[in-house]
């Protein structure tokens, strides 16, 4: 049977394929098979036919050329070449012709089509990415707690660990299904004793620096980063609250540990996990008995499940995760109040460098801000969001996002653009928002961002959230994460809104596996990374409660997602919102206020949420902290620039 689009179907050459006639210039001078036979001609070599071309005649042009064709192409001896065309010239002219009409491979793709290039990263990375890396991806606590905890035990004395962290909880176990487990502190400490360098750099929230009992509360690291600085500084292990941030509300989050070990060599860990409490989570999501949780300041307890992603890298990328780190602890400036700047990291302890380990190119990226927090990055660093604006803009298929929040940023129009370009845009985000009292701000703020995105395409904007399988428990959507086209993967501890691209300090990563084969998407025949769909396929199994093999196809995998607000294993689709939910922000805002009055000397906390000079009373015992929202004049603006302020250089 031809195969070719110009031969296939045509009755005559059909027959003569199958042996059972052949052209002839006598009974088929003018059959329209001849056109088809003189255009293949033409494909084999353009000046065949000089003087008419595809005319559709059989002369003896044309016969010149069949001649020619038998002899230097099937071999035939020019002395038994007849006019004739037969089984072995139309068999092998189709074949040439399908092979011209099947399209040229895609050019090969290359860690700069995704990655920043040196140009784009400018001066904050040389070279902007490495190769040779191997990435594994962690997905829920669990998997990360165990594969630390593994490093952190292979470690001997002279052998170094830094850590850096939004929050830590010393008490949170590493392996806490394991009876005897001890805390991370705990862990640490004995590290300590053995002679291992342990480095500590923690988020001092103003909260943490202040002198008083420190507060606990979940949604603030203040009291566990606390406790933990002062029990490895205690122990003579080295740990600073680094308070060196923007005055527009910001923070700390990157979340980091580079383990620096003799026996199994340097490794990072990168991503959304801190170790603290409530993180620790498994993909069955059913809240078992040892994961360790917290209540809140009002004795409740929420948030039964946590999803998360974290990056454990093996390979060159490590050298320029460490150095990340160090030029925040080098930094002369003085980190708090409590902590004077620490005795410099030295150069001499940067990870040996490694041989080739995997087939991973990563590009560590950060956030920054520029408000002159940093001597060593006065004007700051806006790495992530130009990764994540890259990407954005090449996508053709799909993209897959995870974020706690999905609030208004820089990214929201491109994501809009996506869509409108046939790109299917599918959106995982934290059903309530981590502070139960700021539930409504966060579903407007979402709201807001939904509805701009999926504005000029909506019927390719996908939304969903996670709960328990068995029940309506929310699972928290903690991880910072992004797939595009199976071709690379953004991970790490900055979310998609205005704070984590333009404010608080971020560690990301950019990854590109050079190990690509052959896969599809909608049926098409695509080139895909195999580390990125394999992550992809685990966490879309994970979310359905199936076989992550039923999603290697994205878009097939996307048309098993449940729709209509159905739920499909733990994933719950919703609507775009039409309008954003109202919010009664003064009412929010009074909440607030009375949440931070039931924390220990609340008279010096508040000003800190309140900011210098905004209140317009003398704080009391006796007073109700939440009037003070009545004379507070735009409390959306205040709120607003509280939790995702926008700071602008």
């Amino acid at each position: 049977m031809l195969t070719s689009e110009l031969f296939s179907g045509d009755p005559l050459l059909e027959a003569i394929a199958q042996d059972q006639d052949r052209i002839s210039r006598t009974r088929h001078r003018n059959d329209p098979a001849v056109g088809k036979v003189q255009i293949a001609l033409l494909g084999w070599d353009p000046d065949c036919l000089p003087r008419f071309g595809a005319d559709g005649d059989y002369g003896d042009e044309t016969a010149g050329a069949v001649a020619r064709f038998k002899t230097e192409v099937l071999g035939v001896p020019p002395a038994e070449v007849i006019d004739d065309v037969g089984p072995l010239t139309v068999l092998k002219l189709d074949e040439m012709r399908a092979a011209a009409e099947r399209p040229p491979p895609a050019p090969g793709i290359v860690p700069e089509d995704w990655l920043l290039t040196d140009a784009e990263m400018g001066p904050f990375r040389s070279p902007a990415f490495t190769l040779d890396n191997r990435v594994l991806f962690f997905v829920d606590g669990e998997a990360y707690y165990s594969a630390l905890a593994d490093r952190l035990d292979a470690l001997a004395a002279g052998d170094r660990v830094l850590f850096t962290g939004w929050r830590f909880s010393p008490e949170q176990m590493l392996r806490p299904a394991f009876a005897g487990s001890p805390g991370i502190l705990d862990r640490l400490l004995k590290l300590r004793a053995d002679g291992v360098v342990v480095r500590a750099l923690l988020y001092g929230s103003a909260f943490s620096t202040l002198p008083v009992r420190r507060p606990r509360v979940p949604t603030l690291p203040s009291k566990d980063n606390f406790d933990f600085r002062t029990g490895l500084v205690d122990a003579g292990a080295e740990a600073i609250l680094d308070a060196r941030v923007s005055a527009d509300f910001g923070s700390h989050h990157q979340k980091c540990a580079v383990v620096q070990g003799t026996a199994e060599g340097p490794s990072a860990f990168v991503g959304g996990i801190d170790v603290c409490l409530d993180r620790w989570d498994n993909a069955a999501h059913v809240d078992p008995p040892v994961r360790q949780r917290e209540p809140d300041f009002l004795g409740r307890i929420s948030l039964p499940g946590w999803h998360d992603v974290q990056c454990g890298v093996f390979g060159p990328a490590v050298g320029q995760v460490w150095q990340s780190l160090v030029q925040r602890w080098n930094d002369p400036t003085r980190p708090s109040r409590i902590d004077a700047a620490p005795a410099p990291i030295p150069q001499s302890e940067a990870p040996s460098p490694l041989p080739p380990s995997g087939t991973q190119a990563v590009q560590v990226l950060r956030t920054l801000t520029c408000k002159g927090v940093y001597s060593f990055l006065p004007g700051g660093e806006f790495t992530v969001l130009a990764a994540y604006r890259k990407a954005l803009r090449r996508a053709r298929h799909f993209i897959y996002v995870e974020d706690q929040y999905l609030w208004p940023s820089p990214v929201v129009d491109d994501l809009r653009d996506a869509a409108a370009r046939g790109v299917q845009v599918v959106l995982v985000t934290a059903r309530d928002f981590d502070a139960p009292g700021l539930k409504d701000v966060h579903k407007a703020l979402r709201a807001e961002s939904l509805q701009r995105i999926a504005s000029l395409a909506p019927a390719n904007v996908h939304c969903f959230h996670l709960e328990q399988a068995a029940t309506s428990q929310q699972i928290y959507v903690h991880a910072k994460l992004m797939i595009v086209d199976d071709q690379y993967v953004a991970a790490g501890s900055a979310n998609l809104n205005f704070r984590s691209h333009t404010t608080d300090s971020e560690l990301h990563l950019g990854v590109f596996d050079t190990e690509l084969t052959e896969g599809t998407v909608g049926g098409a025949p695509h080139q895909v990374g195999v580390s990125v769909r394999d992550l992809r396929t685990q966490i879309w199994g994970e979310h359905l409660n199936e076989d992550p093999a039923l999603h290697e196809d994205a878009l097939a995998g996307l048309a098993r997602m449940p729709t209509g607000g159905g739920k499909r294993g733990h994933l719950v689709n919703f609507p775009v919102p039409a309008q954003a939910p109202a919010v009664d922000w003064r009412e929010t805002l009074r909440e607030l206020l009375r949440s931070v009055q039931h924390m220990e000397n609340w008279q010096l906390l508040a000003p800190l949420v309140l900011g210098p000079g905004a209140l317009p009373l003398t704080l009391v015992p006796e007073m109700d902290l939440g009037a003070v929202a009545d004379v507070i004049p735009d409390p959306e603006s205040f709120l607003r620039n509280l939790l995702n302020p926008h700071t602008v250089c």
